[in-house]
C-alpha cells in the first residue's frame, strides 16, 4: 500500500498542496499533522508508524516534513524498516531511504536540515541581542492596570489562584507581579 505523510508547522498553514501531490503519486491513505517538526507529539506520525506494514511504502514530499533532525529522521526510517516498510522522499529524486545509498543521502540531507535550523536560531538570537544593545524593547509591554488589580486583590487577601481566575491571566503573571512588588 502507498501511504502518504503530510505536515505543516501550525494550524494557520494549509496541507492541501502536499495532500494533492501525495494523492497524485497514488497514496491510498495520507496521515497528517499540524505541528512543529521538532515536536515529539505528532499524532499523525505516530498513527502512521503504527499503521505501516510489510511492503507498504511511505511517501513524503520533502524530508523536513517527516523529521527535523538527523536522529529523528533515522529513527523514523529504522521504525519503518523494522516493519518491512519503505520510505520515499520526493524532494530527493524519489529516493528510497532504506537502500544503502538512500540511507547515506538521507542522513546527509537530514544533517544539513538540522544545521540550517541551528543557523536560523543563531541568527534570531543575534538579532535579538542587537536589538537589545540598541535599546529596543522586546516582548510585550507591561499591562500596568492589570498589575495594579493583581496587587489590590492580593492585598485584599485573595489567593494567587483566585486572582488568576478572576483576572483571566496566568498564575505565573500573578507571581511575577507580586514578586516584583
Amino acid at each position: 500500500m502507498l501511504i502518504g505523510y503530510a505536515r505543516v508547522s501550525s494550524d494557520e498553514q494549509n496541507l492541501d498542496v502536499q495532500i494533492e501531490q501525495l494523492t497524485k503519486i497514488g497514496c491510498e491513505k495520507v496521515f497528517q499533522d499540524k505541528a512543529s517538526g521538532k515536536s515529539a507529539e505528532r499524532n499523525g506520525l505516530k498513527q502512521l508508524l503504527e499503521f505501516a506494514r510489510e511492503r507498504d511504502v511511505v511517501h513524503v514530499t520533502k524530508v523536513d516534513r517527516i523529521a527535523r533532525n538527523t536522529i529523528d529522521a533515522l529513527g523514523v526510517a529504522d521504525q519503518l524498516s523494522a516493519r518491512g516498510a519503505g520510505l520515499v522522499c520526493h524532494d530527493l529524486g524519489d529516493l528510497d531511504i532504506n537502500s544503502d545509498v538512500g540511507r547515506v543521502i538521507y542522513t546527509t540531507i537530514g544533517a544539513f536540515a538540522e544545521m540550517e535550523r541551528s543557523r536560523i536560531l543563531q541568527r534570531c538570537n543575534e538579532g535579538r541581542e542587537r536589538a537589545r544593545a540598541l535599546g529596543k524593547h522586546l516582548g510585550r509591554y507591561p499591562n500596568f492596570e492589570l498589575h495594579q488589580r493583581v496587587k489590590d486583590l492580593a492585598a485584599g487577601g485573595w489567593s494567587k489562584n483566585a486572582i488568576s481566575r478572576e483576572l483571566g491571566c496566568s498564575r505565573s503573571t500573578v507571581y511575577k507581579v507580586l514578586r516584583e512588588g
